[in-house]
């Protein structure tokens, strides 16, 4: 039995928009397979060939992205009761930007095109961008700044484009950037660790209470467990930092780890299904 007293279930978006999301990302995964079966030896030769820059961005934007703003539209109004404005809109917008994204940026990498790279890159930016700002005007008109978990992952994303926005210029040839490798290393580490990882986590603390019944997490947890790792993110910038801020970042999100399967070994729902094991 899943309790949904928590739950506001009234304020959901109509159901085609975070459908229509989850429906195209397989495509692109499927892309990105087919990519890596024509040219294997390119894309796992090195993370530099334009084949495995390109599969990255098929994956990134065109399958994670799509599937992470489709939960994010449904998640904060039913879980954290922040409906996004005009979330129709918003999220037709949303869905339209990031496959073009992705297929700008997957044409650009591929075929050297810089045209197609430019025009990725802010079709892209433009949709998490609308989906960022979306989810922050939602938080804010419910005045869950800054406590409220959900806050965290929009803010990581806009830093994630930001910086893909400078490599795209500095690819071009646009903008001189120093550094460059150690600039694309930042660029993922915020969209790994600081988009993906902390909407799973504030979206964990919300969900896994509620679909599994178990107990609540450690209230520190949720209060600081999601700022510190955001500012663990701030601190290992492209400007060198110590290993030992690696090991702490691992190290925040393995505790994690750790406490939500405690808490699913302890759960009222004895019943296991797919979600369960994954």
């Amino acid at each position: 039995m899943i309790a949904t007293a928590g739950l506001s279930l009234e304020q959901a978006p109509p159901l085609d928009l975070p459908r229509r999301l989850f429906l195209t990302a397989p495509l692109f995964a499927i892309a990105a397979a087919l990519l890596l079966f024509d040219q294997t030896e390119a894309i796992l030769a090195t993370r530099w060939s334009p084949a495995a820059l390109a599969a990255t961005h098929l994956l990134t934007v065109g399958f994670l992205g799509s599937v992470m703003s489709g939960a994010l539209l449904q998640m904060l109004p039913v879980v954290a009761g922040a409906p996004v404005p005009r979330v129709r809109l918003l999220g037709t917008a949303i869905h339209a930007l990031l496959t073009l994204g992705a297929l700008g940026l997957a044409l650009g990498f591929l075929h050297r095109w810089s045209l197609a790279l430019g025009l990725g890159a802010l079709c892209a930016a433009l949709g998490f961008g609308l989906l960022a700002v979306g989810a922050l005007v939602a938080l804010g008109r419910k005045r869950l700044y800054p406590v409220e978990p959900f806050t965290w992952p929009p803010l990581a994303l806009l830093i994630t484009l930001v910086l893909g926005l400078l490599l795209t210029a500095a690819v071009l040839g646009w903008l001189p950037l120093p550094n460059r490798l150690a600039w694309v290393d930042w660029h993922a580490r915020w969209w790994l660790f600081g988009w993906v990882g902390l909407l799973i986590v504030s979206v964990s603390l919300a969900v896994v209470p509620l679909f599994y019944v178990t107990s609540a997490y450690p209230r520190a947890l949720g209060s600081l467990g999601a700022p510190v790792l955001f500012v663990l993110l701030c601190l290992a910038g492209p400007w060198g930092h110590s290993p030992l801020l690696d090991w702490a970042l691992a190290g925040g999100f393995a505790l994690f780890a750790l406490i939500s399967l405690r808490l699913l070994a302890q759960r009222a729902r004895p019943r296991p299904d797919a979600t369960l094991w994954h």
